[in-house]
């Protein structure tokens, strides 16, 4: 039983405290986009109703869910993403809102997946939703989001994979298979099981040109947006809803174009994702140094009219903040962490105790980390501890020095001490220094 008390659960994980901040810094940047670009934060459940939840995650995701009856009887579950839980905050508290409505959120999720790199049962995404709008600025402005973040981690060699449902799904409605087999051969398109999809396309009653049009469509991939859509014109030109996705699609990445954003571009035309409420553009963001993507998102017109709400269309992105942070950590994107003064305050004897606390006070008004000396120390090992511990400064307490209004401050890297008033303290530690943000 102790054993099992020394390891966290499977798929949960500890991160220390250089992790932890990056991963808070990686989170203070969504919030700083978020507000520049007029997305206004809420807070939703991890714990909703299985069924919201449930209603058009896709097959994987529904069976990965961490699902449970509480004590009322009532079958919950872990959110295993964010749009379900906003989709149902609009309907119930924001219904009424003037459109568009841009939302964030940022939190944990939780999916029985299992463990590898990048992929744990507990991870975090930040979430940015533009809801009201079906034209394609809405699209190319989640686009120019998503390429503004990922130039603020300043990670390199990143990229945009890109695709629309629409064309998909468009050749599979036409051919009359029903929704619930569409979203069948679109799983097996999300685990890239391209021969097993057509399989399924055939053995659903899928017509000979259906296979044939699907089969040229999967190889329709490449870095020149303008090219394969072209190509995928051609391919699908006998399915109308299809043929109109591939335009809406060119539509979007003609805009963004257009507007000067410079996208790296996949667009592959069999690309789809695993949750089944997309209706339009899907796209994904990857990094050399992971083979999982980064971000991921696209439109979904139906889903808020799907629990109770009149038809609104809806475009959003998640960003995975913890495997951001593990490709931030390879490239080091963030470069070494800036010095930052790091203060002990140690009181020669204990009736000084009472001063250490309030210099020690003083100096965090000012904006600077300060601590004070709580294992009784000597100064001596205080200041071999301030060593080992990366303190920049340490401040001691006497009782000489105090009589003259005084105190030392030691720096730690050259070794040198003065003494110095309080005011002298605070001008010696701020000078050339710009305080961490609170």
């Amino acid at each position: 039983m102790a054993s099992a008390f020394r390891r966290t659960v499977r798929g949960m994980r500890d991160f220390l405290p250089e992790e932890a901040g990056t991963m808070r810094q990686i989170e203070r940047l969504t919030r700083t986009l978020a507000q520049t670009f007029g997305y206004k934060e809420v807070i939703t459940p991890i714990l909703e109703h299985y069924e919201l939840l449930a209603a058009k995650a896709g097959e994987e995701i529904r069976e990965r869910m961490y699902v449970f009856e509480d004590l009322g009887g009532r079958k919950v579950a872990l959110r295993p993403e964010f749009t379900a839980s906003i989709a149902r905050l609009v309907v119930t508290k924001l219904i009424y809102d003037p459109k568009p409505i841009r939302l964030f959120c940022a939190g944990s999720l939780y999916r029985y997946d299992e463990p590898q790199f990048g992929r744990y049962r507990e991870f975090w995404q930040a979430n940015y939703e533009l809801i009201g709008s079906d034209r394609p600025e809405a699209d190319a402005e989640v686009l120019a989001l998503t390429n503004e973040f990922m130039k603020k981690l300043r990670i390199r060699n990143y990229y945009f994979k890109v695709g629309h449902v629409g064309v998909l799904r468009g050749i599979l409605a036409e051919e009359g298979i029903k929704e619930a087999q569409q979203n069948s051969i679109m799983q097996l398109l999300d685990k890239k099981q391209w021969d097993e999809a057509l399989n399924l396309v055939k053995n659903v009653g899928g017509s000979d040109k259906c296979q044939e049009t699907l089969s040229n469509l999967f190889e329709a991939r490449g870095n020149d947006p303008v090219h394969i859509i072209k190509d995928i014109q051609s391919i699908v030109k006998d399915y109308k809803s299809a043929y109109e996705a591939a335009e809406n699609l060119q539509e979007i990445l003609n805009l963004v174009s257009e507007s000067g954003i410079d996208l790296n571009l996949l667009v592959e035309a069999r690309f789809a994702r695993g949750l089944e409420y997309y209706t339009g553009i899907i796209f994904e963001v990857y990094a050399p140094e992971a083979d999982i993507a980064l971000g991921g998102g696209g439109r979904y017109d139906g889903l808020i009219e799907l629990f109770g709400g009149e038809h609104t269309p809806a475009v959003g992105v998640a960003l995975g903040l913890d495997r951001l942070m593990l490709v931030v950590t390879k490239q080091q994107a963030f470069g070494k962490p800036s010095a930052k003064r790091r203060v002990l305050v140690v009181s020669v004897t204990d009736e000084l105790r009472g001063k250490a606390f309030e210099v020690s006070s003083k100096i965090r008004e000012a904006g600077i980390c300060a601590e004070v000396e709580v294992m009784g120390r000597s100064v001596s090992k205080a200041l071999s501890d301030a060593g080992r511990r990366g303190v920049t400064h340490v401040i001691i307490i006497g009782l000489e020095e105090l009589r003259e209004g005084k105190v030392v401050l030691r720096d730690m890297e050259r070794k040198e001490q003065k003494v110095l008033s309080l005011e002298g303290v605070l001008k010696e530690l701020t000078t050339n220094y710009t305080p961490t943000p609170s």
